[in-house]
């Protein structure tokens, strides 16, 4: 209680100090000018129509359940959870519930390695096999050397050979090097020079893999000399205070925690995994394009199988999953509740900082930022890349797997980013969601608890205008009763300070 007297006593003489340069008389105008604002002044859609928005959408394509959370302004303002992580035992989504980010997992991979660069401990350029206990040479241009820029550009001439890339029921058997190294050594049991790469050499067309970001998790063990899971425990994960979020199940304590998968199968037993229309099944009846947005376009009979009245689409067909893992886990194992992975983003919204905690440094975060390979692919950055959405440039990175539909992205413009969360594979529903949320943040004034002046920051100012609230008899102020027990004294204080030492 001491530190706390202290703390009071020298925010008095501070608030004094503001009262007689007239500063303070000025914060205050302002608050009093607010202080009965709307927390949810939306023209475009308010908080009642948007949650009964997503509801209709969760029903209408029976999601089985969501977790959602808004940034604005590098704060995590709005929050809501639907429906079940465990439908047949009836757990429901809350706050702490974790879901598989799957390839959203590959922004936390980059994030790692690039804490690595910043040690000046390789550069973009150099060959991937100065860092590797195997060397990885491309079957048909063996004198063009892979390099880290490559893998994180999706480049490398690396690919995914779906024959043998497989989901076990919890986590892989497999160590990360030892897959990579059967995968892509001629020596390997995983080897098919055909399969495994493609006929391009290393830099020159863009193809998404995800075991090239496998390698990249490879890298960052090999260079740090450290497990690729607990490296990001230590450098990620614990720095952020992310303490929902894990790569391997076996280190969840409570797995009723986790999301469990969900997907519809048709009557003849064909998956309806609605990402891309089946972007993983060539075989799924609702195969087309990985960008299908509107399944109708490329898909005539999506509504007849996977359609809200399909046959894929009966709930009786609603197959519940094991949690599930993969050897090339660094590409899209992870699981976390979407407050923690909101966090993460704060980061790339803020220069590489969260709440005065720093994991990259600003001119990295450009760097991630930019586009290396404009002629290949003027959308891609490094593992993270932009889409144009609803009219808006966004920035992130999406998911998908069995059971798993996630989106994490950015409206720089706005200062807006999104997290959203599913147990479910409907694509084309999360999309519909995620343009309502935009909108909505884009529109709403968010009030922050302990943000007494509304500037969006909770600081030492907001505690000396509680002090001066006090000290003044000033007219209550709703906005700096932070228990809501209508009244305004050295217990918001000391909540407040607490507020900031979290």
């Amino acid at each position: 209680m001491n530190k706390y007297l202290i703390a009071f006593l020298f925010l008095n003489y501070l608030s004094s100090q503001l009262h007689e340069n007239k500063i303070q008389n000025r914060i205050i105008n302002h608050i009093e000018h607010r202080q009965n604002i709307n927390t949810i002044t939306n023209n475009y859609r308010n908080e009642e129509d948007l949650i009964q928005f997503i509801e209709s959408i969760v029903h209408t394509h029976q999601i089985p359940g969501l977790s959602i959370s808004i940034v604005k302004n590098e704060n995590i303002v709005w929050e809501k959870q639907f429906g079940f992580a465990n439908i047949n035992d009836e757990i429901e989504v809350n706050e702490n519930t974790m879901f598989i980010l799957s390839s959203i997992s590959k922004t936390i991979t980059v994030t790692a390695l690039m804490q690595l660069y910043e040690q000046n401990l390789f550069d973009l350029d150099d060959n991937i096999n100065n860092y590797l206990p195997f060397d990885i040479i491309h079957p048909s241009y063996p004198d063009t050397p892979i390099t880290f820029k490559m893998l994180l550009s999706h480049t490398s001439g690396i690919k995914d050979n779906w024959n043998i890339m497989t989901y076990y029921d919890g986590d892989s058997p497999l160590s990360l090097n030892y897959y990579l190294e059967q995968y892509l050594t001629p020596e390997g049991n995983l080897y098919n020079s055909y399969l495994n790469f493609t006929d391009s050499y290393p830099g020159s067309n863009f193809l998404y893999t995800n075991n090239g970001v496998a390698l990249i998790g490879l890298l960052v063990e090999k260079i740090s000399d450290q497990a690729f899971n607990n490296y990001c425990i230590e450098n990620i994960f614990e720095p952020l205070a992310m303490n929902n979020t894990y790569w391997y199940l076996s280190e969840i304590t409570n797995l009723n925690q986790v999301a469990l998968p969900y997907q519809y199968t048709g009557g003849n037993g064909d998956s309806c995994f609605d990402i891309g229309c089946g972007i993983y099944d060539q075989n799924n009846p609702c195969f087309c394009d990985s960008e299908c947005i509107y399944y109708d376009d490329c898909c005539s009979d999506y509504n007849e199988i996977c359609g809200e009245d399909g046959i894929g689409s009966n709930p009786e067909n609603l197959t519940e999953y094991e949690n599930y893992g993969y050897s090339d886990y660094p590409s899209g194992q992870l699981r976390a509740s979407s407050n923690n992975l909101a966090k993460f983003m704060i980061t790339y919204m803020n220069g590489g900082s969260y709440n005065g905690i720093s994991i990259l440094n600003s001119q990295t975060i450009e760097l991630i930022k930019a586009i290396h390979y404009p002629t290949i692919n003027s959308t891609q950055g490094l593992i993270w890349y932009y889409k144009n959405q609803n009219e808006r440039s966004l920035f992130g990175h999406n998911g998908g797997d069995l059971g798993s539909s996630t989106e994490m992205f950015i409206s720089f413009s706005d200062n807006i980013g999104v997290v959203l969360l599913s147990n479910s594979n409907n694509y084309n529903a999360i999309i519909q969601i995620e343009n309502a949320l935009i909108d909505f943040a884009v529109e709403t004034n968010f009030i922050i608890t302990g943000d007494i002046n509304l500037d969006t920051t909770i600081n030492i100012i907001d505690v000396i205008l509680i002090v001066n609230i006090i000290i003044n008899s000033q007219t209550y102020n709703n906005l700096a009763d932070l228990n809501h027990d209508g009244l305004i004294n050295i217990v918001d204080i000391l909540q407040l300070i607490n507020l900031i030492l979290i």
